[in-house]
């Protein structure tokens, strides 16, 4: 194995979220956010940057955002980018994103 490379580790049956729908998952020891766009899979981190607000297990909006329950922070899943900062002091930081792949019927996220 190559230095540096991410490593996939099985996430989620691709049949456990509907669309819509996120949680948070183990992934080699660490907690990940794992989203169903549309049918598709996105992982995301797990707590929100501003003040470590868990995000998986929230609601996915049209669209494919998620908003943190705290401060409003709005996220968008496929990209990681905050495309609303939190309301109250205005904190603006993308969440880091998560390469996922699908192999005989499981997600699996890169880490």
């Amino acid at each position: 194995m190559l230095t540096g490379m991410p490593e996939f580790f099985d996430a989620l049956p691709t049949d456990y979220l509907a669309p819509g729908e996120s949680m948070t998952v183990d992934v080699d020891g660490f907690p990940v956010a794992v989203a169903n766009v549309g049918g598709e899979s996105f992982a995301f981190q797990n707590l929100c940057p501003h003040q470590g607000t868990t995000l998986g297990g929230r609601p996915i909006e049209e669209g494919g955002f998620v908003v943190c329950s705290q401060h409003s922070s709005r996220y968008d899943v496929r990209t990681g980018a905050c495309v609303r900062a939190s309301e109250g002091d205005g904190f603006h930081q993308d969440l880091m994103t998560f390469s996922t792949r699908v192999a005989d019927e499981v997600v699996q996220v890169a880490i």
